[in-house]
């Protein structure tokens, strides 16, 4: 058996592109020999004492499967559908089901096998409470992973109970190509934290075929690993070497290859090797080569019994699948009261859009059920995945109540639906500058939560007041940390034909050559909070000056601020549009954002205010404000809203009135202390000010 190589996998086809996909499962296969060198024993006595399969199992080997999908709400964070996408390949390569299995060429067809394997999600974690088996983690670990996600709290299930796979952004990437997976060999189990360690690494873009999955991979980058973890070698292992049932990938149907390349175009009737006996040409169908995902067909007989064997013979792959496992992680039903669990499509939708929830109760057998929908349309139902709409804007309960003749169990989650309107309420300009305390209290603008390492607002500099947004990543900050800010829904059709743009001040100086800071936009159209990149820029890019470099860098002059605009003229006619502004920390500088603009001017060295002249004093104010402002042509309005964005007072119709206008408001009454919305519609554009109402 050879002691030091590497996988590879060619992910494209060679003759349009040459990069190397690397695999490291052998890497960590020779470091657990490395670490107990009998590893080597326990493998050759495994391959020396295989019991050939017998007749077809009466069940198959099912195996309870968890995604720790670890993110920074980056598309490494893939949905449910894309998971359940690579489940529903696994279950056909691994029951020979798959579509393409025509295209198994004649020398072949005769040892292409149902290896009688299924992979479920699992329905129970470890804790009891039901799941959907996609355990989701928010940690900059998902950069350069190798194992040091399965460290992370909570990311490590145990392996004698569920198959778990780790999704991460990237694993490694070197000068010898980009690593898609890795898995750990059963044979290895004699090493330290080896229950911790057992399991797959894939990178999220070879996660199925669906949203960011590989379409070229055809998903058999996660079939391949599997085949390592129920203990397959590939079938180029030993090179023209590896011919017999004895040596190279210990099966004498899969023909040797002469190296890791070899196939990776899939050639017609390649014989890379002559020495075999019947000489039979490249077997580049079998998953463990490293053929085009698209190319891959089948597993062989001698695998299915190698398969076969480790979940027999290694007892943390035989309890996997046996019938206290599969009820303990819920794959089975036990005689109890069931556990009311759900989930839905969204979580967050416009005005009357539909919405489809999903019984996901686990344990037992539901035989009743009732949903309670506050607020919907349909205020109830007993369907098991109702399709259900709202006609107005709020946040609402939703309750599912289930049980059989053992009991009931309910769920109720507050606030669990956001429905927003279908138009958006603010118009351009929308505009922050984080000088209130509470910027992002009622005005649509949030931070994402990502714990300690997120955005936070900086007191102590600003570009045009005292205040800015910080993304704190000299704090200790990792390599990857994504730090987001989400714009409230903006209506750009007052924009059309005026060049409609986003805008800010980014405060920011590289502290060496090789940092590497980031800021990317996204939009997410008609509340459907799904995210699109549309723009990126590097740390040489924003730094406000490109040689100069500094250690701990805070913005102390207007000149350290540079102006990051992009057009929205591809939005201008979208009614319900929101924006992400998101930073990636390189653990290198603080990255400062001042001044964001939604609307047809660039915020700079005059703001908009500056440009009109606006001023609104005193604000905090007990009860009377002053409005100053210049109209410079065209019609000008004033009003106030609320911070559902109800308008509450008139305060200026609409007038045609030019240059200096000055207005006095006094607060009715009925209106309460908090904060609202100033609205001034003038050149072509409408500004929003808050103001508050304070004793």
């Amino acid at each position: 058996m050879k002691k030091n190589y590497l996988f590879y996998l060619l992910v494209f086809i060679v003759s349009i592109s040459n990069v190397n996909a690397q695999c490291l499962t052998d890497e960590y296969y020779q470091k657990a020999i490395k670490q107990n060198p009998n590893i080597v024993n326990d493998a050759n006595n495994f391959f020396s004492q295989l019991n050939p399969i017998g007749q077809k199992r009466v069940t198959k080997y099912i195996i309870p499967v968890v995604f720790h999908v670890i993110h920074t709400n980056g598309p490494e964070n893939i949905s449910l559908e894309q998971i359940e996408d690579q489940i529903r390949i696994l279950n056909e390569d691994f029951s020979l089901n798959n579509a393409n299995k025509s295209n198994i060429r004649a020398p072949f067809t005769n040892v292409a096998a149902d290896c009688e394997f299924e992979f479920r999600l699992a329905k129970v974690d470890p804790q009891g409470n039901c799941t959907n088996g996609v355990n989701r983690i928010f940690n900059a670990a998902h950069v350069e992973a190798r194992d040091n996600v399965k460290f992370l709290p909570g990311a490590s299930w145990n392996n004698r109970y569920y198959l778990n796979i780790w999704v991460v952004s990237s694993i490694e990437t070197s000068g010898e190509g980009t690593t898609l997976g890795y898995a750990y060999l059963p044979y290895s189990s004699n090493i330290s934290n080896f229950s911790t360690l057992d399991g797959i690494v894939i990178r999220s873009d070879y996660v199925g075929t669906i949203g960011t999955g590989s379409v070229s991979g055809a998903g058999r980058t996660l079939t391949h690993e599997v085949g390592h973890y129920l203990g397959l070698l590939h079938t180029f292992e030993d090179g023209c070497n590896g011919s017999g049932a004895n040596v190279g990938d210990r099966c004498a149907d899969t023909p040797p290859v002469a190296g890791t390349f070899t196939n990776a175009n899939c050639p017609a009737n390649n014989n890379s090797c002559t020495n075999d006996n019947p000489n039979l040409i490249d077997q580049w169908e079998n998953y463990m080569d490293y053929s085009r995902g698209t190319c891959q067909s089948m597993f062989s007989k001698n695998q299915k019994t190698i398969m076969h064997n480790v979940m027999e013979n290694f007892s943390f792959r035989k309890n996997l699948s046996s019938s206290n496992n599969l009820i303990l992680t819920g794959i089975n039903n036990a005689n109890s009261a069931p556990v009311a669990f759900f989930n839905s499509t969204k979580r967050t939708v416009c005005v009357n859009e539909n919405i489809q929830f999903f019984d996901n109760s686990c344990k037992a057998q539901v035989t009743s059920r009732q949903w309670t929908f506050t607020g919907a349309n349909t205020l109830g139902t007993n369907i098991q995945n109702p399709v259900v709409k709202y006609s107005k804007p709020g946040k609402y309960k939703v309750s599912l109540m289930v049980g059989n003749t053992s009991g009931n169990n309910t769920l109720t989650v507050e606030e669990y639906i956001t429905v927003l309107p279908s138009i958006a309420i603010d118009k351009p300009s929308v505009r922050q500058d984080f000088e209130l305390s509470t910027w992002n209290t009622g005005t649509g603008w949030s931070i994402l939560d990502q714990g300690l390492l997120k955005f936070t607002q900086e007191t102590t500099t600003g570009y045009s007041g005292n205040n800015s947004l910080v993304a704190p990543i000299r704090n200790g900050s990792p390599l990857g940390q994504r730090f987001q800010i989400v714009t409230p829904s903006v209506d750009l059709r007052p924009t059309v034909g005026k060049n409609p743009k986003l805008s800010m001040m980014i405060g920011y100086l590289r502290q060496s050559a090789t940092s590497s800071e980031g800021i990317r936009l996204y939009y997410s159209r008609n509340c459907d909070n799904s995210w699109t990149q549309f723009l990126y820029r590097n740390a040489f890019t924003l730094a406000y000056e490109s040689t100069n470099y500094q250690t701990g860098f805070k913005p102390s002059a207007s000149n350290h601020w540079k102006l990051l605009t992009q057009s929205l003229n591809q939005f201008q006619n979208d009614s319900n549009i929101q924006f992400m502004i998101e930073v990636e920390s390189g653990a290198g500088n603080n990255v400062y954002i001042d001044d964001i603009n939604i609307g047809i001017y660039n915020t700079n060295i005059s703001s908009i205010d500056q440009m009109i002249q606006l001023n609104v004093y005193p604000n905090p104010s007990h009860d009377e404000i002053n409005i100053e402002y210049e109209n410079i042509n065209g019609e000008t309005s004033v009003w106030l809203e609320n911070i559902e964005g109800k308008k509450i007072a008139e305060i200026l119709p609409v007038t045609t009135q030019t240059g200096k206008i000055e207005l006095k408001y006094r607060k009715c009454v009925n209106i309460n202390n908090g904060i609202y919305l100033l609205k001034i519609k003038t050149n072509e554009q409408i500004v929003n000010k808050k103001v508050i109402f304070a004793n």
